[in-house]
C-alpha cells in the first residue's frame, strides 16, 4: 500500500511528480544562468538553458494532470482530453530544447576550455544534476507508461536529455582537468542531444500537422480541443468510459434495474393487500 505511488500511479500521482520537477527545474535553470554570469562558463550557461526549457515541459505536464485534490474516473477522462494538446505542446518544447541547446554547444566551441576553477563547481553541480534528472527521468516513464501519457514520456525526454547533457559535463571536466585539449567532448555531445531533440520535436509537430491535419497553428484549437478519441501514447481508440461517456447497454442496463427495482417495490406492496400466506394464517 506504501508503494501505489510506483505500482498503481493515477494522475494525481503525476501531478505531484511534474510539480516537484517544475521545481527543480526552475531552481536548476535559474542558478545555471546565475552560474554563467558570475563565472562566464558557457557549459553552466547550456546547463541552465536546459533547465529553463525542460520548466516549461514540467508545466505543461501540471496542466495536464492537475489533481492537486485526489482524481476520480470522471476527473481522469476530462484531464485525458488535454492529452493530445499537451503532447503537441511538449514536442514545440523538445525543438525549442534542441535550437537552445545547440546554440549553447556552439558558444561552447567559441568558448574553449574552461578555467580549472569553474570545472570544480561545474564537477559538483554534474554530480548532483546527474542523481536527480536520473531519478526524474526514471520514473517520468514508468508513469508514461503505467499512465498512457506520449506526453508525460516527452516530459521523460526532456528530463533524460538533462541527464546526459550533466553527465556529459561530470565525465568531461574530468578528462579536461587531465588533458585540456579535450575540452570539445562536452560541446560535441551537447551537440548530439540538441540535434536529437530537434529532430524528435519537429518529427512530431510534422506528423500532427500534415499527417494527421491537427491545426497545430489555430488558437482556437488550443483553447476548445476535447482531443481526437484516440490515446496519444498508443495510438488505439478510447473506450467510452475513458471519454467519460456512458456506454448505451450500461445506461439500458441501469435503466432497466431502476425499472426492475420499481416493479419489486409495488410488488411488495401490493402482497401487502392480499391475503396472508398459508404460513401465517392462524
Amino acid at each position: 500500500m506504501g508503494r501505489i505511488w510506483w505500482t498503481e500511479p493515477d494522475s494525481s500521482h503525476a501531478f505531484r511528480l511534474s510539480v516537484v520537477s517544475v521545481v527543480v527545474t526552475a531552481a536548476a535553470g535559474i542558478g545555471g544562468c546565475v552560474a554563467y554570469g558570475v563565472t562566464g562558463s558557457s557549459l553552466m550557461l547550456c546547463y541552465g538553458l536546459e533547465n529553463l526549457v525542460d520548466f516549461l515541459s514540467s508545466i505543461v505536464v501540471c496542466w495536464r494532470f492537475f489533481s492537486p485534490s485526489g482524481t476520480t474516473s470522471a476527473h481522469d477522462a476530462d484531464l485525458r482530453k488535454r492529452e493530445k494538446r499537451a503532447s503537441i505542446a511538449i514536442s514545440f518544447i523538445l525543438a525549442l530544447l534542441g535550437i537552445g541547446v545547440i546554440v549553447a554547444s556552439i558558444e561552447d566551441f567559441t568558448h574553449g576550455s574552461e578555467t580549472l576553477d569553474n570545472l570544480k563547481k561545474i564537477i559538483i553541480t554534474a554530480i548532483f544534476s546527474v542523481f536527480v534528472f536520473g531519478t526524474m527521468s526514471m520514473v517520468k516513464f514508468h508513469y508514461a507508461k503505467m499512465l498512457q501519457s506520449a506526453s508525460l514520456q516527452k516530459d521523460a525526454v526532456c528530463s533524460l536529455i538533462g541527464t546526459v547533457l550533466s553527465g556529459s559535463l561530470f565525465v568531461n571536466s574530468l578528462i579536461i582537468m587531465k588533458e585540456s585539449d579535450a575540452w570539445w567532448l562536452d560541446p560535441l555531445i551537447a551537440l548530439g542531444c540538441g540535434t536529437a531533440a530537434l529532430i524528435i520535436g519537429m518529427q512530431a509537430i510534422y506528423y500532427a500537422y500534415v499527417v494527421q491535419g491537427i491545426p497545430v497553428l489555430n488558437i482556437k484549437w488550443w483553447m476548445t480541443s476535447q482531443g481526437d478519441g484516440t490515446d496519444e501514447f498508443t495510438g488505439r481508440e478510447l473506450t467510452p468510459e475513458e471519454r467519460g461517456e456512458v456506454p448505451a447497454d450500461k445506461e439500458s442496463e441501469m435503466v432497466g434495474a431502476s425499472g426492475n427495482d420499481e416493479d419489486r417495490s409495488r410488488n411488495e406492496e401490493g402482497s401487502g393487500d392480499g391475503e396472508k400466506p398459508e404460513s401465517e394464517i392462524v
